[in-house]
């Protein structure tokens, strides 16, 4: 089965009451290439499983909100609203770049937000 934003969506619901869940269904269609790209680093396979566990875990964000911009056979696009426990709120912009229906490529950008602002 190819990655479909219907999975990303259960990846993004699970995520907080079912870690186990939104992983399996990740790894599940993560190409064996599979790297996640931004602006500061670069990881791998366990690698950015250990973070997101490290992430949702110790309930250090949450994600409030989302929605899709963009999807075809080739790129999932969608935006996220969440917020940290220290109060901080950002908006990230993730895109994944698909090969052979698996995610290949997984690049996010954040901006932190004021109160208030929702994803337009």
């Amino acid at each position: 089965m190819a990655m479909t934003w219907e999975l990303v969506k259960q990846v993004i619901e699970t995520i907080n009451t079912s870690r186990e869940t939104a992983i399996k269904i990740g790894t599940e269609n993560a190409h064996e290439d599979y790297m996640f790209v931004t602006e500061t680093r670069m990881a791998v396979g366990e690698e950015v499983i250990e973070e997101w566990e490290q992430e949702f875990e110790r309930d250090k964000y949450r994600i409030e909100d989302y929605k899709l911009i963009y999807e075809d056979r080739d790129i999932i696009l969608w935006k996220e609203l969440g917020s940290y426990r220290d109060g901080k709120r950002v908006i990230k912009t993730v895109s994944m770049f698909l090969r052979d229906g698996k995610i290949w490529r997984e690049t996010e950008n954040r901006r932190f937000i004021e109160d208030g602002e929702i994803l337009s």
